[in-house]
């Protein structure tokens, strides 16, 4: 990992300012928030202000089991994300959409962005309208980056799915497709 010096020399001193931001793509654009004031723009893309973010946070271990965490976004009317426009959530195309927690980096002393360190990785699963004392949020459900691995409930292979995998393999041709077969055999 590589920071730019000045980077490195706030780190060691224990004065560098972290922030949060998450980047979210959808099918008719991509979206960035962060957790300070003001607009920054990484890579290109402006990152909104909304100091109520609040990202789960990400399960990791061992296993091969898919693991999720989720990412709120409440409705703040002084930064123009009125509840009218988190309902315009269900207009984007999110079902699988790409999610990105970054820490990002600034001087203390010019308040300057130095780096963006991408964090937890994953893919937007189901988004949530709630209302909590009040007030109006998005909590958006994601997916691990582990999005081939197992998860209950989900769909298991067929083959089809194997001949994208690994055309003319014929390893699931003669799967089930029934959830449950029984069988009664008896040895005698």
């Amino acid at each position: 990992m590589s920071f730019p010096t000045r980077l490195q020399t706030l780190l060691s001193e224990g004065r560098a300012v972290i922030r949060s931001g998450i980047k979210i793509a959808c099918t008719t654009g991509t979206y960035g928030f962060w957790n300070g004031k003001g607009d920054v723009t990484v890579d290109g893309l402006v990152y909104w202000p909304n100091s109520l973010i609040d990202v789960s946070e990400p399960v990791y271990g061992l296993g091969t089991a898919a693991s999720t965490f989720t990412a709120e976004l409440p409705a703040k009317r002084d930064s123009g994300l009125t509840p009218d426009k988190l309902l315009l959530i269900e207009d984007e195309g999110y079902k699988n959409g790409p999610v990105t927690v970054f820490d990002f980096y600034f001087d203390p002393d010019d308040r300057s962005f130095l780096h963006a360190e991408p964090g937890a990785y994953g893919f937007m699963d189901t988004v949530d309208h709630s209302r909590e004392d009040g007030d109006k949020k998005l909590i958006g459900n994601v997916r691990s980056g582990a999005i081939a691995n197992h998860r209950d409930g989900y769909r298991t292979a067929s083959h089809q799915d194997q001949q994208l995998v690994s055309p003319g393999d014929r390893f699931f041709e003669f799967a089930s497709t029934v959830k449950h077969e029984y069988f009664d055999i008896k040895f005698d």
